[in-house]
């Protein structure tokens, strides 16, 4: 994946809405993508090390299951998050 790809939300977005918790929120979904190719996806190719990789990970996996508020329109069970998280984690160690 070169650079622009990698920054592409609705490549993303048709990643998360393969989960059936998604398809029902279309919406969610971008909102979500729209924070991972924002924040988490810049902080994952900037880190170094395992460690520092698993925590933002980590971070992103709470902001998933965090509630739904005023300010975040979907909120995802654990195991959808996981889901996600492993959907995402496969696309970026594909090589090319």
């Amino acid at each position: 994946m070169d650079e622009e790809e990698l920054f592409d939300q609705p490549f993303w977005v048709s990643i998360a809405l393969k989960l059936p918790e998604l398809q029902e929120d279309p919406v969610g979904a971008e909102f979500l993508v729209d924070r991972f190719v924002g924040q988490y996806l810049p902080a994952l190719l900037s880190t170094r090390g395992q460690q520092g990789i698993d925590q933002v990970w980590l971070a992103f996996w709470h902001y998933l299951v965090a509630p739904r508020s005023s300010r975040k329109p979907f909120g995802l069970t654990s195991g959808t998050a996981d889901l996600l998280i492993a959907e995402f984690q496969s696309t970026l160690s594909r090589p090319g």
